[in-house]
C-alpha cells in the first residue's frame, strides 16, 4: 500500500465520462491536487471540468508521451472495461510509462504484472485486485476493537457508497472527529492507499479479509469507515455485501440511496427504504445493535429542487437525517454519527 503524495497521470483512453471512468473520476474528486494530466484522445484539448463538470483545469492529452511532459510519477488506470482486461492497444502506452520509471496502479481483473510485454517492470506495477497472502476466515475480532466502525450500505449497487464514505470522512474531520477510510474496491483503495478488493477474494475469506484490514488500523483513530459494495437485496452482488457486514461488524451504518431509481439492473423492484433500514439493523441483531444513522442521496439525475424535496420526504418517512452530500452538503449525517457514537464529544 502507498499513501504518499503522488503526481498522477490518469489513463482513461477514449472513456473519460461521468459514468465511464469511475476510478479516474474518484481520484479527481478526492485527490484532485495530485492529478497532473489525463490521457483520452477523444477529449484531448479539453479539461476535466469541461468533460466531467468538476476537476478544474486538469488538462487532457491524447497520448502518454504527451502526458510525460507534466512530470507525473504514477500512472493510474482510470477505466474498467467489460471483462476487466487491458485492451491490447493500451499496452504500448503503459510500457512507455514504465520505461520512463512511472509507477503503474491498476484495478483491472487482469493483472498487468502478468502481461508478457510488461514483465520487466513488475516492480513498478501495483495490481490492486491481487489477493493478499495469508487469507483467513473471520475470527470475531470486533469484540475487542478499540475503534468504532461505520459501514456504508446501499439501496442498490452503484449508488455512491464510496463517495458517501469519503465525503462523510471529510465532514467528520470538519467537526473535529478523525477517522480512517478502508477501501474495498479498486477506486477506494487507490484513493486511500489501503484496503482490499473484496470482489477478488474467494467467498469464504471475504469476511476475514475485511476484518484483517480493520485490524491493521484499529485504534489509530476513533472511527474507521469501511466502503460498502453491492447491496443485500441485489440478486448478483448480495454475497459481497453480507461478507462486508459480517467482516466489518459495524457499530452503525450510513445508507446511500438514489430516490429516482425504482428498479435494479435485473429489472427487480427496489425495496421500500424503511424496509431496507429495518433489514440491515435486523441482520446485526444476533451480534450487537447497529443502527442506520443517516442517508446520503445519489442524485445525479435530479435537479437541486428535486433532491431537496426527496430529502424532506425521506426524513418524514424515516426520521433520519438525509442530505445530498455532493450537491448540498449540510453535515447533518456527520453530526448524527458524532452524537450517537461519541456522545462524550460536544459539537
Amino acid at each position: 500500500m502507498d499513501q504518499k503524495r503522488r503526481r498522477f497521470v490518469l489513463y482513461a483512453q477514449n472513456r473519460l465520462h461521468p459514468l465511464g471512468s469511475k476510478t479516474a473520476n474518484g481520484l479527481i474528486l478526492f485527490r484532485q491536487d495530485e492529478v497532473q494530466v489525463i490521457v483520452d484522445a477523444s477529449k484531448a484539448g479539453q479539461t476535466a471540468q469541461d468533460v466531467l463538470g468538476y476537476g478544474g483545469a486538469i488538462p487532457i492529452v491524447a497520448h502518454i508521451s504527451e502526458a510525460l511532459k507534466f512530470q507525473p510519477d504514477t500512472l493510474a488506470i482510470g477505466i474498467a472495461p467489460i471483462g476487466g482486461a487491458a485492451k491490447p492497444e493500451w499496452i504500448p502506452e503503459i510500457k512507455i510509462a514504465l520505461e520512463a520509471g512511472l509507477k503503474v496502479w491498476s484495478g483491472l481483473h487482469q493483472f498487468l504484472s502478468d502481461v508478457e510485454e510488461l514483465s520487466k517492470y513488475t516492480h513498478l506495477i501495483w495490481d490492486v485486485r491481487k489477493t493478499p497472502p495469508g487469507l483467513k476466515v473471520a475470527r470475531g475480532h470486533w469484540k475487542e476493537r478499540k475503534s468504532k466502525v461505520i459501514l456504508t450500505i446501499g439501496s442498490d449497487s452503484n449508488v455512491g457508497k464510496m463517495t458517501t464514505a469519503l465525503t462523510l470522512q471529510k465532514q467528520l474531520q470538519a467537526i473535529g472527529l478523525d477517522s480512517i477510510f478502508v477501501g474495498t474496491g479498486q477506486t477506494g483503495i487507490m484513493i486511500s492507499g489501503r484496503g482490499v478488493a473484496v470482489d477478488a477474494i474467494v467467498s469464504d475469506f471475504v469476511n476475514g479479509a475485511t476484518e484483517a484490514e480493520i485490524d491493521k488500523v484499529d485504534g489509530q483513530a476513533p472511527l474507521i469507515i469501511v466502503e460498502g459494495q453491492g447491496a443485500v437485496t441485489h440478486l448478483g452482488y448480495s454475497g459481497v455485501t453480507m461478507g462486508l457486514i459480517h467482516g466489518a461488524m459495524p457499530d452503525a451504518f450510513v445508507l446511500a440511496h438514489q430516490p429516482s431509481r425504482l428498479m435494479d439492473d435485473y429489472d427487480h423492484p427496489l425495496p421500500d427504504i424503511g424496509y431496507l433500514i429495518d433489514l440491515h439493523e435486523t441482520l446485526m441483531q444476533p451480534f450487537k445493535p447497529a443502527k442506520v444513522l443517516g442517508i446520503n442521496l445519489y442524485s445525479k439525475d435530479m435537479s437541486s429542487e428535486e433532491s431537496q424535496n426527496s430529502c424532506e420526504s425521506i426524513y418524514a418517512k424515516t426520521g433520519l437525517p438525509v442530505e445530498d452530500m455532493m450537491k448540498s452538503p449540510k453535515g447533518i449525517v456527520a453530526e448524527k454519527v458524532l452524537r450517537n457514537l461519541f456522545p462524550e464529544q460536544n459539537i
